[in-house]
């Protein structure tokens, strides 16, 4: 690839991850909140959102950096990582008490269902950046594809408010929301078929897990499995929900 494409390519796809990412949560989250209508909810939660943006924030400076200022761009990749971690405890935090009140019939039955497709995109989105960030000096062309897999996974809870803004609250949103993130990686793979006449095998990665994943995860909801699978992501709830 051009070193000029290259140099628009991931700084593009990253700002229109965090965009589409303040859009959604601006419906739910960030209007309510500014005009003081969002309810009194725990902590965790605000943590969660608060630091989730954050590194959305974080993801298309990351990338405008890394073909700028290289120095700068591997500390704060190197720093994020505290983020990231925070980031997944309250998630965790947040999902494990939401799905543990449904189970015992005192919450939302939503979360009883779709806390399990919440809960593995978290987990994705953990292996994504995981992955991106050990392959960073070895393999940067499989680093940079593989962080914007994660980022695109974890606005699935973005996408769903776009998807329930727009057709209510149907169960059909989550699905949706789920396959409307993977656009992102589809646009990474196209772009780099344009440039390079190849599609580099780490967007097929990035398809091919997350797609899977989610998928089995939805094929869950309303089955057998759901119940115990279910209990199993309150089980956080279980050890940390004191701090909730």
């Amino acid at each position: 690839m051009a070193p000029g494409q290259d140099r628009l390519q991931f700084p593009a796809l990253a700002l229109a991850i965090a965009i589409t990412a303040f859009a959604g949560f601006s419906l739910t989250y960030l209007g309510p909140l500014a005009t003081g209508e969002y309810p009194a909810v725990s902590w965790a939660v605000h943590a969660h959102g608060i630091i989730y943006l954050a590194w959305c924030v974080l993801l298309p400076v990351q990338a405008f950096l890394a073909t700028r200022l290289f120095s700068l761009h591997r500390a704060l990749g190197l720093a994020s990582i505290g983020l990231v971690a925070a980031m997944a405890f309250t998630g965790f935090l947040v999902i494990g008490v939401k799905v543990q009140a449904a189970l015992h019939g005192a919450g939302s039955p939503f979360w009883k269902a779709f806390g399990i497709p919440i809960a593995a995109g978290l987990v994705l989105f953990l292996g994504f950046y995981s992955a991106a960030l050990l392959l960073r000096s070895r393999r940067p062309d499989w680093h940079k594809r593989l962080m914007i897999s994660a980022a695109a996974t974890v606005i699935a809870a973005a996408t769903w408010r776009l998807w329930v803004g727009a057709i209510g609250f149907e169960d059909a949103a989550m699905p949706a929301a789920l396959a409307t993130t993977k656009l992102f990686i589809v646009a990474g793979a196209i772009w780099d078929f344009a440039a390079r006449r190849q599609v580099h095998p780490a967007w097929w990665v990035g398809l091919g897990v997350s797609a899977g994943v989610e998928g089995a995860s939805l094929a869950i909801v309303g089955t057998a499995l759901e119940t115990p699978v279910a209990g199993a992501i309150a089980s956080f709830a279980k050890v940390f929900g004191a701090l909730y």
